[in-house]
C-alpha cells in the first residue's frame, strides 16, 4: 500500500484544490478528499508546502504536516495488518482537525505578551468555549460567525456574568482575532455586533473616611481581616498603592548612580521606597518611610509570618528585613499572586466595604485639591521618568520634596492613620495576636524566630 498526499486537478470558483489521500496497490485505488483547499500557484507538491506569498500560508502549512502524520499513522497500522482497507478509509475520511484558535493563542500569539497577559488570554479563549458550550477546540470562522459572538452574550448573561465581564472578554477577543487576521489565518477582519458591547456608567470615586475605617476594625474578628486592614492603611499612606506594589516596591539605595543625580528629592536621613505606576511602565512614585509605615511593615510583616511562613515562607521577604513584606516574582508565581490578593480584597470589602482601589482614589482625590505646579504634581503622580527627573532643575525637586512631605503630613491628619494604627494593634491583641510578644527585633536568629512564631496556631 502507498499513500500519497496530491493535489486535486479540479479548481474550484476561488481558485483552490482539493489536497487528495492517494491510496493505490495491486488492483486498488482510492483518493479520499481531505478538505484542505490551497492555491495552485502556492503550493508546492514537492515539499507539501506552501509559499509565504500565500495570506493563510502558517496555518495551511500546519494542516498539511497534521495529513502528513495521518498518513504515516494510516500506513503504519495497515501494513502491521491491524487495519483493513475499509477501516484504513474510514480514518483517512474522518479528517484533521484544523489550525485552532486554541493552539494558535497557546503558540503564536503569546510570544509577544509576557507570561501574564498570555495567561490570560489563554482563558479568555476558556471563557468563550464555556459560555459556547464547545468541548472542542474552536475554529476561527466560528467566531467570524456574528451569531456566536451573540449567544456568547446570551449564555454569558444567563450564566451571571456581569456586562463589564462581558465587555473585556469580548475586547480581548478582538485583539486575537485581529491578530490571526494580520498573521493570515483569517482571511477578514473579526466584527463585534453593535449590541454585545454596552457602555457601563463609571462609579463616582469616593473617599473614605477616618470613621468608616475605624468602625470596619471594630468590626475585625481574625486576623486575616486584620491583614486587610492593615494593607489598606499602608497603601493609602504610600500614595495609593495598588495589591501589585505592595509585593514590588523596592527601597532606595541612594548610592545608586541614578538616585545620587535626583537626590534633592529626598531628605536627609530618611529612607524611600519606590514602585512603578502602572505594571509596563518606566516611571516610578516615589515614598518616604515614615514612623506609620514602618510601624505597618511590621505589623504585615509579623502577621504575614504567623499566617503563611509554614506553606507559603518562600513568598516572603527575610525576617531580617525591615523594609518588605514580599519576596515574591507575580509574573512566575502569577496564580499565588492573584489567590493571596482575591482572597483579602473579600476580607477588605467585608469589613470595610470598599476595595484596595479606593487607597488610591481617596489619595488622587486629595491630591487634586492641593495647590502646586504640573511639574511638581508629575512627580508626585509618577508621571515623569527617570530620565527627566535627572534632567530636572534642582530647585524644582526640592519643591516636589516639601510638597511630598506636605501631602504625607496631610493624609496622616485627614485619616488620623496613627490613631488607625494604634486601634488596629489594640484589636489585634484582643483576638488573641499580642504583638508585643512576637516583634521583628526579637528574631535575631532563625531558632528564636521559629521559636515565637510557633506560639501562634
Amino acid at each position: 500500500m502507498n499513500i500519497y498526499l496530491k493535489k486535486s486537478s479540479y479548481t474550484t470558483k476561488q481558485g483552490k484544490s482539493a489536497i487528495l489521500f492517494d491510496c493505490f496497490s495491486a488492483n486498488y485505488r482510492k483518493r479520499i478528499n481531505t478538505n484542505v483547499y490551497v492555491s495552485s500557484e502556492h503550493y508546492n507538491p514537492e515539499a507539501n508546502q506552501i509559499s509565504r506569498i500565500d495570506p493563510k500560508y502558517v496555518s495551511l502549512n500546519i494542516a498539511l504536516k497534521k495529513l502528513e502524520q495521518k498518513r504515516d499513522l494510516a500506513l503504519i497500522n495497515y501494513t502491521e495488518e491491524k487495519w483493513s482497507k475499509d477501516e484504513l478509509e474510514n480514518f483517512l475520511k474522518s479528517g484533521i482537525e484544523l489550525y485552532s484558535l486554541d493552539e494558535y493563542v497557546i503558540n503564536e500569539f503569546g510570544d509577544t505578551k509576557n507570561k501574564i497577559t498570555h495567561g490570560d488570554y489563554i482563558n479568555v479563549v476558556k471563557v468563550f468555549k464555556k459560555h459556547l458550550n464547545l468541548s472542542s477546540r474552536i475554529q476561527f470562522e466560528e467566531l467570524l460567525d456574528e451569531q456566536s459572538i451573540l449567544t456568547f452574550k446570551i449564555n454569558a448573561i444567563k450564566n451571571d456574568l456581569k456586562q463589564s465581564s462581558i465587555n473585556s472578554y469580548v475586547k480581548k477577543m478582538k485583539v486575537i482575532m485581529n491578530s490571526a487576521y494580520k498573521d493570515g489565518h483569517i482571511s477578514e477582519r473579526f466584527n463585534i455586533p453593535e449590541s454585545v458591547v454596552e457602555e457601563i456608567p463609571s462609579n463616582p470615586r469616593e473617599i473614605i473616611t477616618y470613621k468608616e475605617i475605624e468602625e470596619g476594625i471594630t468590626k475585625i474578628t481574625n486576623i486575616h481581616q486584620a491583614q486587610s486592614v492593615a494593607l489598606f492603611l499602608m497603601m493609602l499612606s504610600c500614595k495609593g498603592m495598588y495589591p501589585a506594589d505592595i509585593m514590588n516596591y523596592n527601597k532606595i539605595e541612594k548610592n545608586s548612580p541614578d538616585e545620587i543625580l535626583i537626590s534633592e528629592l529626598f531628605e536627609n536621613g530618611s529612607d524611600y521606597i519606590k514602585f512603578k505606576k502602572s505594571k509596563k511602565s518606566t516611571k516610578y512614585k516615589y515614598v518616604r518611610i515614615n514612623h506609620v509605615i514602618k510601624k505597618l511593615i511590621k505589623i504585615l510583616k509579623t502577621t504575614f509570618y504567623i499566617t503563611h511562613y509554614r506553606k507559603y515562607s518562600d513568598i516572603l521577604a527575610p525576617y531580617n528585613d525591615p523594609f518588605h513584606v514580599f519576596a515574591i516574582d507575580i509574573d512566575i508565581n502569577n496564580n499565588i499572586y492573584k489567590n493571596l490578593w482575591n482572597f483579602y480584597q473579600k476580607m477588605i470589602k467585608s469589613i470595610l466595604n470598599y476595595s484596595f482601589t479606593s487607597a488610591r482614589d481617596s489619595f488622587n482625590i486629595i491630591l487634586e485639591d492641593q495647590e502646586m505646579t504640573n511639574q511638581t504634581r508629575n512627580i508626585l503622580t509618577g508621571s515623569v521618568t527617570q530620565k527627566e527627573l535627572i534632567q530636572m532643575d534642582i530647585t524644582k525637586l526640592s519643591e516636589a520634596r516639601d510638597k511630598m512631605r506636605n501631602i504625607e503630613d496631610y493624609i496622616s491628619r485627614e485619616f488620623r492613620i496613627i490613631d488607625l494604627v494604634e486601634i488596629l494593634i489594640n484589636k489585634l491583641k484582643l483576638i488573641g495576636n499580642n504583638l508585643d510578644e512576637i516583634t521583628l527585633e526579637n528574631w535575631e536568629t532563625p531558632k528564636s524566630f521559629i521559636a515565637s512564631i510557633n506560639k501562634f496556631k
